[in-house]
């Protein structure tokens, strides 16, 4: 009986540390970035963000982003704000893109 429970635990202990080995990196990286001011806030945590400036992708005009689930600050409409992301964007008018990081330009 006691030898069954040890097998059990030691199962269920290889088995989470196999999960958890195998699982892929849910981190992602910020490959693009853009300046823009927050027009509007929707209760969905997605903003309206029209675009100033383009540091390194090819978005022009407004883009609807979702703001990232670790998002501490809190923004209001009117703030400028650099917007980071993987580089990808749904071709969807306006563009739509899911922030990685967002932050307030002072």
């Amino acid at each position: 009986m006691g030898n069954k429970i040890v097998f059990s635990l030691c199962l269920t202990v290889v088995t989470g540390l196999l999960f958890a080995c195998g699982s892929e990196n849910l981190e992602r990286d910020v490959k693009a970035t853009f300046v823009g001011t927050i027009e509007e806030i929707y209760s969905s945590g997605t903003a309206y963000v029209s675009e100033i400036e383009a540091n390194d992708n090819k978005l022009l005009g407004p883009v609807v982003i979702g703001f990232p689930e670790n998002t501490e600050e809190t923004f209001q409409v009117g703030n400028k704000v650099i917007v980071g992301y993987d580089g990808t964007a749904m071709e969807v008018a306006p563009v739509r893109i899911f922030a990685i990081t967002i932050e307030k330009v002072k």
